[in-house]
């Protein structure tokens, strides 16, 4: 569904991505994982067309560059880490905008692309929050609002396999908040979509990732099953911190532990 081959970025006189080559497959949700400047939100705004790179992205095929905004729109859904919005705005009017590819593409009436912004809502714990300004959220709430936003976007009788891109989905949500938003990530790539996500706790991306893609310094250190990629020997290598993995208790998952730095707290 989306296959990059030799892409590399830079930024100034630096080299930040440096000849990427992968395929992911729909159906299943990819985490990228490395310590901070490995290239991950670099990565993932050259998959969203917003910066110039070497090399190549099709996506269905077809190079990204040569897809229409307006088509994109209907397959292809951005929830950046910290998107623009319109103060004054209530949270149904901004999960609304999802919406305004179909009301100008495809006609859809207001009171359609209402229905569908509701419905998304609920899942996400949101419904309470329909009429409150954003102005007035806490940063998980509106963080949770931009994915309904990005879900109400794809909603739709389109065929073939949607693409939604997620730059730490989960960096400002409470614990029960992060599993509902993976919850529903998780569903929508099994339906058969892909989801890319950029994510720092690398305890829910053994929990919830198909696959895992390891980054350091802008180069490809490994993709893969995350009992396969993520054994201890590796991710202290891309974090340059010992780590140590386990089996999940309740799960056929790693856990990652990280040693504490001087050693733990004594109790």
């Amino acid at each position: 569904m989306l296959d990059i081959h030799g892409v590399s970025i830079d930024r100034g006189d630096k080299r930040v991505i440096d000849d990427i080559t992968m395929r992911l497959e729909a159906g299943q949700l990819v985490a990228l994982i490395g310590e901070n400047g490995a290239g991950k939100s670099t990565l993932l705004h050259a998959f969203a067309g917003d910066i110039p790179y070497a090399g190549t992205i099709d996506l269905h095929g077809r190079n990204l560059s040569a897809w229409r905004a307006a088509q994109l729109a209907g397959i292809r859904a951005v929830m950046e880490q910290h998107a623009p919005v319109a103060q004054g705005m209530t949270v149904l009017e901004l999960v609304m905008l999802g919406r305004f590819w179909a009301q100008q593409t495809r006609g859809e009436p207001e009171s359609v692309s209402g229905d569908i912004a509701k419905r998304w809502l609920q899942p996400l714990n949101l419904t309470q929050f329909a009429h409150t300004h954003i102005d007035q959220l806490s940063g998980g709430e509106l963080q949770r609002a931009h994915l309904a936003r990005c879900m109400a976007q794809l909603e739709t009788n389109l065929p073939g396999e949607q693409l939604l891109l997620a730059d730490e989905p989960t960096a400002a949500l409470d614990i029960h908040h992060q599993h509902l938003a993976l919850h529903q990530l998780r569903a929508f790539a099994s339906a058969g979509n892909l989801v890319l996500t950029v994510m720092h706790d690398l305890n829910l991306a053994m929990s919830y990732a198909d696959t895992v893609v390891l980054l350091k310094n802008g180069q490809l250190h490994g993709m893969g099953k995350s009992r396969d990629v993520c054994t201890a020997v590796a991710l202290s290598a891309l974090y340059e911190h010992p780590m140590h993995v386990a089996q999940h208790p309740a799960l056929s998952v790693p856990m990652v532990f990280a040693e504490p730095k001087g050693g733990a707290v004594r109790q």
